[in-house]
C-alpha cells in the first residue's frame, strides 16, 4: 500500500485506526508480529488467549490494514505491515491533518465570546479576573483610542470611564501590558490591536 493510500480522508479514519490499536491484546499482537509472522495458534498460545479471541483481534487489525495474511500450507500466517503502521501513524499525527479533522477554528471566536459576556450595550460590565479574558478586554478598550495621537491622563480617564468606572485599574493595565506608553502624564497608544470582535 502506497503512502498516498494511507492518508486519512477525515477524522473518522483516524479514529478507526487508533481504535484498532487501543486494546492491550492487539498491541501485544503487534509486538509479537514485529518479530516474525505467526499463525493464530502461536499467537493464542503466547498471549494465553483462545484461538477464537485471537482471531477476533486479528480481524480488527487486518481491517485497519495493519496485517496481511498468507497461506502457509494448511495454515494462515499473519504478517505485520510495518510500513502501513509507520506511514499512517505519521500522517494522522501531522498537525495539518489534525487541524483539518477538527474543522475550522476562527481566530477571533474566543475574543468574540469574551466580548459578548463582558460588554453589554457598549459598556464593560466587569473587569475579568482571568488574564486571558482581560487581555481581550484591554485590546477592545485600546481600540477605542486613536492611533498616533497623544492623550493627557485626564482624557484617558474620561475615555475609559465611558466604558467602566474603574479607570485607574484599566489605565494602569494599559501601561503594564505595554499597550500605551506614558511620558510626563502623556499617554500614547503603542500599536493597534485586533479585538476579534466589533467595538
Amino acid at each position: 500500500m502506497s503512502a498516498s493510500e494511507t492518508r486519512p480522508g477525515d477524522l473518522e479514519e483516524a479514529m478507526d485506526f487508533f481504535k484498532a490499536l487501543a486494546h492491550k491484546q492487539r498491541l501485544r499482537i503487534i509486538g509479537l508480529l514485529a518479530s516474525r509472522p505467526a499463525v493464530v495458534q502461536e499467537i493464542a498460545d503466547q498471549l494465553e488467549l483462545t484461538p477464537a479471541t485471537a482471531s477476533h483481534h486479528l480481524r480488527i487489525l487486518r481491517r485497519a490494514g495493519l496485517l496481511s495474511v498468507e497461506n502457509d500450507q494448511q495454515y494462515r500466517q499473519y504478517r505485520l505491515q510495518e510500513k502501513r503502521l509507520r506511514d499512517v501513524s505519521r500522517e494522522l499525527l501531522r498537525l495539518e491533518n489534525l487541524r483539518a479533522g477538527a474543522g475550522p477554528f476562527p481566530e477571533g471566536a474566543y475574543a468574540e465570546k469574551v466580548l459578548r459576556n463582558f460588554v453589554k450595550r457598549g459598556r464593560l460590565v466587569a473587569i475579568p479576573a482571568q488574564r486571558k479574558k482581560r487581555e481581550v478586554i484591554l485590546d477592545w478598550l485600546a481600540g477605542q483610542f486613536e492611533d498616533d495621537r497623544d492623550y493627557p491622563e485626564s482624557e484617558v480617564n474620561t475615555m475609559i470611564e465611558k466604558f467602566h468606572p474603574d479607570f485607574c485599574t484599566l489605565r494602569r493595565e494599559f501601561i503594564i501590558t505595554k499597550r500605551f506608553t506614558r511620558n510626563r502624564g502623556i499617554y500614547r497608544k503603542v500599536a493597534p490591536r485586533s479585538t476579534g470582535g466589533a467595538s
